[in-house]
């Protein structure tokens, strides 16, 4: 045979049998030996709403990856999941970790990736926004912009000072100013509710952090600062979306931004610890006190004033304090905030007293505090000076309203417990409870003590 009709058929030989091979090798003819390797969309799932498949209630860590829907990510939620795909445990909503809509080893591979993340690892982390949608923060999480007050109290609470890069025009025209040097160099994001889009984007800020939540700037912040992760965590209310879950927000907030774990777990220990000897003496109650709570001063020209109702969260969380909050229920106030006249909140006050117990605690909520535009010293005895006249006996409260929807609502239900039942075995005061935060959760400690008071903040002023 001619050499060159051998090397051909030679040739033709060993092309067959690689195809062979490779058919093989691809599952061509033998199902037993198929390779189970799992295919992954990382971050498939994200903008879903998840309005009607949440987590558990009483998990606070809404982070993809904390699959048995406690408050950590750890290698018990390697173990959880593995169980889930070998069938031994319930599929959580928590438990597709890299949210491409599957549970599988793919899965497991991106917690360990969560769970091992130096400070330099690229990451994306997804997770539950206050808007109960599937959104992102890419990791390493190095500078940030905060807004509000209540966002400075946060990010006090969960040591992440010094990744502040930015801070709105509430924080830099009033006196949280003074709270941390960081904030007298560093530049606005604007206002609350038309922020500046250019200096973000100029600022070069790994997370935008809303904190009070305005629909309308909202809805365009994701659009408008394309390549910066835009955090929907409340550090306050906002537009009607109350935060009953502020202690949810803030273990969010610190996770999520790569913020002091140990402090941020410090703080809500100590929060649970207060919240339980709180939530034990208010079962003891065996009469609530009633409270209704105002959001105006006393004005010349104005017409109507401002009366939470609803879902309020300060009077939400008041009420698992032992407190009775009649506007939660009552047709007049059926939402959040409600616009009453002034006859209007004189029916307010008469059906929130009974012929048993007469008193009505009317609590004035404020910009006092270190934004000091409104005086709760100049706007409660207005209030008492035009409801002198009531037959209700009217006992006067006055907090300012940075107070509530930040770290240190834990110290307004205490403040509450305190006033209105002066004899209740709580073993918690508020005063304590306000420096005990600033000593052991804030960053420069010595500016809180310069420009912290607490008639400020909380103010028991009596019947006027």
């Amino acid at each position: 045979m001619d050499n060159k009709i051998i090397a051909i058929l030679l040739v033709a030989i060993v092309v067959i049998a690689g195809v062979a091979a490779y058919a093989l090798m691809s599952n061509g003819g033998n199902d037993d030996k198929k390779e189970d390797t799992p295919t992954s969309d990382p971050g498939k799932r994200i903008g879903e709403d998840m309005t009607k498949k949440l987590p558990s209630s009483s998990s606070r860590l809404w982070v993809f990856g904390n699959a048995n829907e406690d408050d950590r990510i750890d290698s018990a939620d390697v173990t959880y999941i593995q169980g889930v795909i070998s069938g031994k445990n319930k599929t959580t909503v928590l438990c597709d970790t890299n949210a491409d809509g599957k549970i599988d080893s793919a899965d497991v591979d991106y917690l360990r990736s969560i769970i091992d993340a130096g400070k330099d690892t690229k990451l994306d982390v997804y997770y539950i926004d206050d808007y109960t949608t599937i959104q992102k923060v890419s990791w390493p999480v190095r500078t940030i912009a905060i807004s509000y007050c209540s966002g400075v109290y946060t990010t006090e609470a969960t040591g992440l000072m010094d990744k502040v890069a930015m801070v709105n025009d509430e924080i830099k025209n009033n006196n949280w100013l003074y709270l941390n040097s960081r904030f007298q160099t560093v530049p606005s994001s604007g206002s609350v509710s038309s922020p500046d889009w250019e200096a973000i984007i100029k600022a070069k800020v790994d997370v935008y952090v809303p904190g009070y939540f305005a629909s309308e700037a909202d809805k365009i912040a994701r659009e408008q600062l394309q390549g910066i992760d835009v955090m929907f965590k409340h550090t306050c209310d906002g537009d009607g979306i109350a935060n009953i879950n502020i202690d949810r927000s803030i273990l969010m907030y610190g996770y999520l931004l790569q913020g002091d774990m140990d402090q941020t777990y410090r703080y809500l220990a100590w929060h649970d610890d207060c919240l339980s000897k709180m939530k034990s003496a208010a079962a003891t109650l065996t009469e609530k006190q009633n409270l209704v709570m105002t959001r105006n001063f006393i004005a010349t020209g104005t017409s109507t004033y401002s009366i939470t109702g609803g879902d309020n969260t300060n009077l939400y969380h008041a009420t698992w304090a032992g407190v009775n909050c009649p506007t939660r229920t009552m047709d007049l106030t059926p939402n959040l905030y409600n616009s009453l006249t002034m006859e209007q909140i004189e029916t307010v006050l008469m059906n929130s007293a009974n012929p048993s117990n007469n008193t009505v605690y009317f609590i004035v909520n404020e910009h006092d505090g270190l934004r000091n535009s409104k005086d709760l010293d100049v706007g409660v005895p207005g209030w008492a000076e035009v409801l002198k006249n009531r037959p209700e006996t009217i006992h006067y409260l006055g907090m300012a309203r940075e107070g509530g929807n930040s770290p240190f609502y834990i110290v307004e239900m205490a403040f509450y417990q305190d006033v209105l039942y002066p004899g209740i075995n709580n073993g918690v005061d508020y005063r304590e409870m306000m420096d005990y935060f600033i000593q052991n959760f804030t960053d420069q400690t010595e500016n809180y003590n310069k420009y912290f008071k607490i008639e400020n903040f909380f103010k028991d002023f009596g019947v006027l």
